[in-house]
């Protein structure tokens, strides 16, 4: 069944043309995937969608009562409401109609029930088709899975913007709408909280049209893709990752065509200039007649040559000259403790980083990730007790608030100050990071979430450091951008600890994982998704355990310690993905090198690979959804 169609929609702002002749429909079900550079129209769709903008031209049909529920990214809320209210808000009004019209049955004449009667079964059909008695334990779960346990009662004045964006998130799943539309609804949410998601999303009966710069995301739920570029979109099945090999496929194809088309013009070409010398030389009319003929052909076909494809990594061209620092120690930290009143973060907690490792430092939102780095950058020194960086090392730091920036200078300014570069330099440095003239002027308290990040980018790596200490790098940035960083940092020869939500990134980037746990800094060798599948691993028992009480209350207590122990390590389904995921990115950056370099053949061979390699990890996430179940 056809929910929505867009048919050969427009939209200008002033003079500035977004979307051009874009068409396309969303049927029931249906999961898909909106992407595109920032700035590209993704939220003006998804705005459109809901009527909040019109059209500048062309047609949006819908099925007759569409019930359509919309998440954008910065949503305001009251902040003296409390959570659970804000969350139950329209739950409750059905619920108080439903109570009303209980009473005004109970009190009904006998000349007034009829009317009484249909006014109540009309309540409670609106409140049982909006999930009825079960809605308010099923808001506090989605709460408690969402990274919100035990918030409730707290005022939503008290909350982060993104914990507010996850108060928008539940209020829009709890509706259970035919169409969900979801701007960036990963933003913000822990690990857990994005497993959860995932997993709901897949399960999800109804459609839903997600924006979202989460590739692992994209890949476990949407089953097509909308790609969205100069203002107009294309059409992709399959999730991301097969995405991605069909747009490689099409420009290593591109690519041979292009080349062998560049090849014939430049031949024809030369046959016109070898008839341009014959017909001067003999002055015969029939060269002059050969020679408009071959001129009209060369000319009708530079005008339908195949264009040059161009490389889908972001304009933004990130470069860092550090050398690798002659230290055996990056970062040592010893007996650090935090704590914020009564709420303990880090108790006696250590850490080592030798210099050349690539670290990643996760853990649950709140947890304290952010406030360590503050002190790494605030304390850290070699002669320091507790917090030591090796004496040769020149860190760079990038704030997830972006805080470092000063809001009231220009973005030359802070470039051409905070870099200590030359005027000609600076020019350089913000081409280099999508920065144009118009942009100079610009107050950087005025700039959006992703301009703030690529103006602090800008500035650390100009610096050359060889420790780079990131919070959430790749905050507001698209996939194009996102993937000019990781590949920046694959080839960086310097020390990196990092903050990240971008499971996709910290995989092409980290190579040990420390996670914090029980007030401790825990340490696990390898990548993020072998340490993930390692923590799958141990909650199964948990997860058997809890699954037994429900089924048979008297063996809740028995447990088997071998059993147990056993259950906790990565299973070989475990291992299998995430050896899988890993052969896959690695296929995936040699495609995209063939393709910059221009071997076709061996990108070609490479994609074939990489489609086989997809193929393959689809079968496993398959199983183990179906192990999991």
């Amino acid at each position: 069944m056809e929910l929505v169609r867009f048919q050969n929609v427009a939209k200008d702002y002033g003079h500035v043309a977004v979307l051009e002749d874009v068409s396309f429909k969303l049927m029931a079900g249906q999961k898909v995937g909106l992407v595109g550079p920032n700035g590209s129209g993704k939220t003006s769709i998804l705005r459109m969608l809901v009527g909040e903008e019109p059209t500048s031209s062309g047609i949006i049909r819908y099925a007759p009562g569409l019930k359509v529920g919309y998440v954008p990214q910065l949503v305001e809320h009251d902040g003296r409401a409390t959570v659970i209210g804000t969350v139950l808000r329209e739950h409750e009004e059905l619920e108080r109609a439903l109570r009303g019209a209980e009473r005004r049955l109970a009190s009904a004449a006998s000349d007034e029930l009829h009317v009484a009667e249909r006014a109540y079964e009309v309540a409670l059909e609106a409140y049982q088709q909006a999930g009825g008695d079960r809605v308010p334990s099923q808001a506090v779960g989605m709460l408690d899975s969402l990274g919100l346990a035990g918030r409730s009662e707290e005022l939503v004045g008290t909350l982060s913007g993104g914990e507010k964006n996850v108060l928008s998130l539940v209020q829009a799943l709890l509706a259970e709408p035919e169409l969900l539309l979801l701007d960036e609804p990963a933003n913000h949410l822990d690990f857990e909280g994005l497993a959860w998601l995932e997993g709901f999303l897949a399960s999800y009966r109804g459609a839903a049209l997600i924006v979202s710069h989460n590739r692992y995301l994209l890949d476990r739920v949407v089953g097509q893709i909308l790609h969205l570029e100069g203002g107009r979109v294309r059409q992709y099945a399959g999730n991301y990752t097969a995405y991605r090999a069909t747009l490689l496929r099409e420009k290593i194809s591109q690519g041979r065509d292009y080349v062998v088309n560049q090849r014939r013009l430049a031949q024809l070409a030369e046959l016109v200039k070898r008839f341009e010398v014959m017909a001067r030389a003999t002055g015969d009319s029939a060269w002059g007649k050969r020679l408009r003929a071959r001129r009209s052909q060369l000319s009708r076909e530079r005008a339908q040559a195949v264009e040059k494809p161009t490389d889908e990594a972001s304009s933004m061209r990130p470069r860092i000259d550090a050398e690798a620092s002659h230290a055996n120690v990056a970062l040592q930290v010893r007996g650090y403790s935090k704590a914020f009143g009564d709420l303990v973060l880090l108790e006696d907690a250590e850490l080592d980083i030798s210099a050349g490792e690539r670290v990643a430092l996760i853990g649950p939102n709140g947890s304290g990730k952010t406030t360590l780095l503050r002190d790494v950058m605030a304390d850290g020194a070699w002669d320091h007790p507790t917090i030591r960086i090796g004496p040769s090392l020149s860190v760079g730091y990038c704030a997830q608030e972006q805080e470092v920036l000063n809001e009231e200078r220009t973005v030359f300014d802070q470039i051409f100050h905070d870099a200590n570069i030359s005027r000609d330099d600076t020019h350089t440095v913000l081409a280099r990071y999508m920065f144009g003239p118009n942009d100079y002027d610009k107050r950087v308290g005025d700039l959006s979430g992703g301009e703030r990040n690529r103006l602090q980018l800008a500035i650390v790596l100009t610096k050359n450091p060889n420790f780079l200490i990131l919070d959430e790098p790749t905050n507001h940035l698209d996939i194009p951008a996102r993937e000019a960083i990781e590949d920046l940092l694959s080839d960086y020869k310097g020390t990196i600890l990092l903050v990240s939500h971008d499971r996709y990134f910290l995989d092409k980037v980290a190579g040990r994982v420390v996670e914090l746990r029980d007030k401790k800094l825990v340490s696990h060798i390898g990548s993020f998704s072998e340490y993930w599948a390692e923590r799958q691993a141990s909650l199964r028992p948990e997860r058997a355990r809890a699954a037994t009480r429900g089924r048979r209350r008297e063996s809740a207590g028995r447990v088997n310690p071998q059993a147990e122990a056993k259950a906790r390590e990565p299973s070989a389904l475990d291992r299998q993905i995430a050896e899988a995921e890993q052969e896959k990115l690695s296929l995936e950056k040699r495609v995209s090198e063939a393709f910059t370099r221009g071997d076709h053949r061996e990108g070609g061979r490479v994609a074939k690979e990489l489609e086989r390699k997809s193929a393959e990890l689809e079968r496993l996430f398959s199983q183990w959804e179906r192990e999991q179940s």
